[in-house]
């Protein structure tokens, strides 16, 4: 893992995340991220606490013992997330969908979660899940969400190859 500075902005963090997808023990606290594609990725211990992730996308990533405490997450994809013993204590994840994230030892005390919705998701497995739990999609299989994030990892790995092709030309 590199080493960085705190990004001060999410130019800085979208360059951070193309050049090193491993942002482990990172602070990105506070920062505005919303609406960023964070995909296939592992942020271990990663500092998100207080960081505006309203409408991102994070998918395929490793989020074990992050701290997302009082983040807004309203809209926010969470797809085949490992939030194994994460504090998300405070966050707002209105209207967010969950799918096939494993929240096991996670820490959801006075998470706001108003028209959330989830599918996969083992809110029993929490160390203490969201006080009001989102409602359930329609159920699919487990393996979806890994399908998806593997189809979306593809598209962007061909289209950065068809950029390098057409750059050196």
């Amino acid at each position: 893992m590199i080493e960085l500075e705190k990004p001060e902005n999410r130019t800085e963090v979208e360059a951070a995340f193309k050049e090193n997808r491993d942002l482990s023990d990172q602070d990105l606290s506070s920062l505005d991220l919303s609406g960023i594609k964070l995909l296939g990725f592992n942020g271990e211990n990663l500092d998100l606490s207080q960081a505006n992730l309203e409408g991102a996308i994070v998918a395929g990533a490793n989020l074990a013992g992050a701290n997302l405490s009082d983040a807004r997450m309203r809209g926010t994809l969470v797809a085949g997330v490992n939030l194994e013993n994460a504090d998300l204590a405070g966050a707002d994840m209105s209207d967010s969908k969950w799918l096939g994230a494993n929240v096991s030892g996670a820490d959801f005390t006075g998470a706001t979660t108003a028209g959330a919705k989830s599918s996969g998701v083992s809110w029993s497995s929490a160390k203490v899940p969201p006080p009001e739990l989102p409602e359930s999609l329609i159920p699919f299989p487990a393996w979806l969400p890994f399908l998806l994030v593997g189809i979306l990892t593809l598209a962007i790995i061909l289209i950065k190859k068809q950029r390098s092709l057409n750059s050196g030309q």
